[in-house]
């Protein structure tokens, strides 16, 4: 019998047919979930996804995606639906503006899962190259449907759905040592930064690295700046500059929007909602957020010798940069759990069972707690931390630092 043939006859290993058992159930209930939703009357499924197309068709049409009310100064409701993304999003979406909704909610789903996938067998290959891949492959893609924001990214329809591989090719580029993988991980910083803004911190990160490692090619932030300035001058060469200076405006406007409200789990907006405060309050309280988490970012990144750890830590800080954080936006953390269960497998010393179990513990009760919180949001931040203990916990007894390239 070939080498071949005993793999195909190999059986199953029993961990992976209950994460292909788990991914099957998640998967489905995802898509009976969002059949029903998308057939509804009104349609409850993808109306993230619909506000971006309506932008797009928008552009298709010769017209302007952002309201002119608000471009006119009058102060949106921020858990209201408006378009409010950079103006190169709307053009990029005018080109697929005559694609129905449906397909394009089904393609944007199976995007990001795919480019997750990718950037889990990378990480895979870099962190632990033992580790089987269709294993490991089945079971991300189990942990990311049962996952509570990568599950609600998918079935709205948010962009944030991209941001798992998004994040995922950024710690790549941090961690690998070759050029393809860092000018990737600057292309995809670049790419998160433009679509939601709040991804630049990340940037920050990969600035202080740089110059905490003074002997490393800033590679990553070159490659972000160089696509972040492509994508710029595309956008004004297809639309020129109103559109930006509407954008502008925007922003400026929905500074000033109401943000206090339940589904916001933003600490400055659940802080002043505890307090019965408004959205003055809430916005003067994300002052300090806001610069606690740049703080953080710049701190991971010079006294945390894990790369890993310290751009988990980062990460985690950019969710907390802007005032108002939907419940999609901690998917960013999966590559960062990944990461975690991946190195827990070579983790060194007599300890390593224990250990093993501690960080798939951690990640599990993540898990359930993402889950729990549909019930109070706020606990979203308990399960991401949780992520960070567990990364924590996978850094390598030998405390070598991985990469770190800049």
């Amino acid at each position: 019998m070939s080498v071949a043939e005993r793999r195909r006859r190999r059986p199953i290993e029993p961990e992976t047919a209950i994460w292909l058992v788990i991914a099957v159930l998640g998967w489905g209930l995802l898509i009976s979930l969002g059949v029903a939703m998308f057939s509804s009357t009104p349609r409850t499924a993808g109306f993230d996804l619909e506000l971006v197309l309506r932008a797009g068709r928008a552009i298709a049409a010769g017209t302007s995606p952002y309201d002119p009310a608000i471009v006119a100064g009058r102060s949106p409701d921020a858990v209201g639906l408006f378009y409010s993304y950079p103006p190169l999003v709307a053009q990029a979406f005018g080109l697929v503006a005559s694609v129905g909704s449906g397909a394009l909610l089904v393609g944007l789903g199976v995007l990001a899962t795919g480019l997750f996938l990718v950037t889990v067998d990378r990480l895979r290959a870099l962190v632990a190259p033992g580790r089987a891949r269709a294993g490991f492959v089945i079971a991300a893609a189990a942990s990311a449907v049962v996952s509570a924001p990568f599950f609600f990214a998918v079935l709205f329809g948010n962009l944030d759905a991209l941001f798992p591989a998004l994040y995922g090719f950024a710690l790549i580029g941090a961690l690998s040592p070759r050029l393809a993988d860092r000018v990737t991980g600057g292309v995809a910083l670049a790419l998160a930064a433009v679509t939601k803004l709040y991804p630049a911190g990340l940037g920050l990160w990969f600035l202080v690295r740089a110059a905490r490692d003074r002997d490393r090619r800033p590679v990553v932030v070159i490659a972000a700046v160089v696509a972040g300035l492509v994508l710029l001058g595309l956008s004004l060469l297809a639309g020129g500059g109103a559109l930006w200076r509407e954008y502008l405006s925007v922003v400026s406007v929905a500074g000033r929007a109401e943000i206090v409200d339940g589904r916001n789990l933003g600490p400055a907006a659940q802080l002043a909602l505890l307090v019965g405060g408004g959205s003055d309050l809430a916005r003067t309280i994300h002052l300090a957020v806001a610069a606690v988490a740049v703080v953080a970012v710049a701190w991971a990144a010079w006294t945390r010798p894990d790369p890993v750890e310290s751009l988990a830590i980062a990460a985690a800080a950019t969710l907390f940069l802007l005032p108002v954080t939907w419940v999609h936006y901690p998917a960013a953390m999966l590559p960062f759990a990944a990461a975690a269960v991946l190195r827990s497998t070579s983790v060194a010393g007599a300890a390593a069972p224990s250990a093993r179990a501690a960080i798939r513990g951690l990640l599990i009760a993540a898990g359930a707690i993402a889950a729990v919180a549909l019930a109070w949001l706020p606990l979203l931040w308990v399960a991401v931390g949780l992520v960070l203990v567990a990364v924590h916990r996978s850094i390598p007894s030998a405390a070598q630092p991985q990469g770190g390239g800049a």
